[in-house]
C-alpha cells in the first residue's frame, strides 16, 4: 500500500475506534457520570482532563506505530505484530462499553488485565519488525500498567 493509504489506515482504525468507543458508551449520560462520580476511587485517581489528554498522546502514538508496522517489509511477525496492535486498539474500545455502558466493573479489570497481556505481547512482537514502532506502544503498555491500578481499587471498594 502507499504512505498515504497506510497512514489513513492507521489513524482512521485508532480515531475510529475511540469515535465508536464514545458512540457505545454513555461516558458523559447525567445518569452514567452520576454513577461513575459516586464510586469510591483511589486517591492517585487523575482529574478527568489528564485522560483527554493522555489518552490524545497514546492515540497518536499508536497510529504512528500502527504506520509504521503497515510500513514495514511483510513478514509473519508483521502479520502477527499487526494483529496484536489491532486487539490493543479494539480493547480500548471494550473497556467503556463494559464499565459504563453495562456497568460491569470485573469485566472492565478483565479487560485491563487481558490489554496488558496483549501490549507486552505487541511490544515484543513488533520490536521483532521495527524497533521504533515498538517504542511507541510503551507508554501505552505503561498507561495500562497505571490505568488497571485504579481500576483494580475502584472495583474492589464498590
Amino acid at each position: 500500500m502507499g504512505r498515504l493509504i497506510d497512514a489513513a489506515l492507521a489513524v482512521g482504525t485508532v480515531f475510529g475506534v475511540q469515535y465508536a468507543s464514545r458512540e457505545i458508551s454513555p461516558a458523559d449520560d447525567a445518569s452514567t457520570r452520576r454513577w461513575y462520580d459516586r464510586l469510591n476511587k483511589p486517591h492517585f485517581n487523575p482529574p478527568g482532563p489528564v485522560y483527554g489528554i493522555v489518552w490524545t498522546i497514546l492515540d497518536g502514538l499508536l497510529a504512528w506505530s500502527g504506520y509504521r508496522l503497515l510500513r514495514a517489509e511483510k513478514s509473519c511477525c508483521r502479520t502477527v505484530a499487526l494483529i496484536l496492535w489491532a486487539l490493543c486498539v479494539a480493547g480500548v474500545a471494550g473497556f467503556p462499553f463494559f464499565v459504563f455502558r453495562k456497568r460491569q466493573l470485573g469485566t472492565g479489570l478483565a479487560i485491563c488485565v487481558g490489554l496488558i497481556m496483549t501490549s507486552g505481547a505487541s511490544i515484543c512482537v513488533a520490536h521483532k519488525v521495527d524497533c521504533k514502532a515498538a517504542s511507541m506502544q510503551v507508554p501505552f503498555l505503561a498507561w495500562l500498567i497505571f490505568a488497571t491500578c485504579i481500576h483494580e481499587e475502584i472495583w474492589r471498594t464498590n
